[in-house]
């Protein structure tokens, strides 16, 4: 091998494993949770970071205020009671505007698998469709979406009444925008559902 070509070879090895040190670095628990495009000159939707903006109550079920700013974070599990609704309030940063955000999902899963929590239970709002919803295991009695804005933050608001018991699962947060740059968030043990009489035993 020539030196010409051994330059070549040593060039393309550091290069795969820079990009395998950022891979590993972006899934890390303690990392934020945050979407770009156009090499960082405009970013995607956010949950409580990006590099314009940082916030800390990405997430509200019912009256509790959450971080959800890291790509994964544990909280104390928030209990929701079969025939009783509740709420769970996302909310979602865009430097762009509110207008350029397409797609707000939350999923409701045990698993962090995406080809596994993918088929469980979710509930997507889609700029100009509107609700979406899939419940195989039918644990939702009624869902409903709205949505609000103020500024560069947009507000949709899950209200959930459930039928089913649950045992304790994550909620996974997803959104993205016009380009699709997207944003996940995973809340670790953040939900269950419970008959009324069971929380009185």
């Amino acid at each position: 091998m020539n030196p010409t070509e051994m330059n070549t070879t040593i060039l393309k090895i550091s290069s795969a494993a820079v990009f395998l040190i950022l891979v590993s670095s972006f899934v890390g628990t303690n990392y934020n949770a945050y979407a770009v495009w156009g090499h960082g000159v405009s970013h995607g939707p956010a949950f409580g970071f990006n590099y314009v903006y940082t916030y800390h109550d990405g997430l509200t079920i019912d009256s509790k205020v959450f971080d959800i700013s890291k790509f994964s974070q544990v909280i104390p599990t928030q209990t929701f009671y079969v025939n009783v609704p509740s709420t769970i309030t996302l909310k979602v940063f865009h430097t762009d505007g509110v207008q350029y955000i397409k797609h707000v999902a939350l999923f409701i899963t045990k698993s962090t698998n995406p080809t596994v929590y993918s088929n469980g239970e979710w509930i997507a709002y889609d700029q100009g469709v509107g609700v979406t919803t899939h419940d195989p295991n039918g644990l939702f009695k009624t869902v409903s979406v709205s949505t609000s804005s103020q500024g560069h933050f947009l507000y949709v608001k899950f209200k959930i009444t459930p039928q089913a018991p649950m045992g304790t699962s994550n909620v996974v947060a997803k959104s993205w925008d016009y380009r699709t740059a997207a944003v996940q968030s995973t809340v670790i043990n953040a939900l269950q559902f419970i008959k009324w009489q069971s929380s009185l035993t």
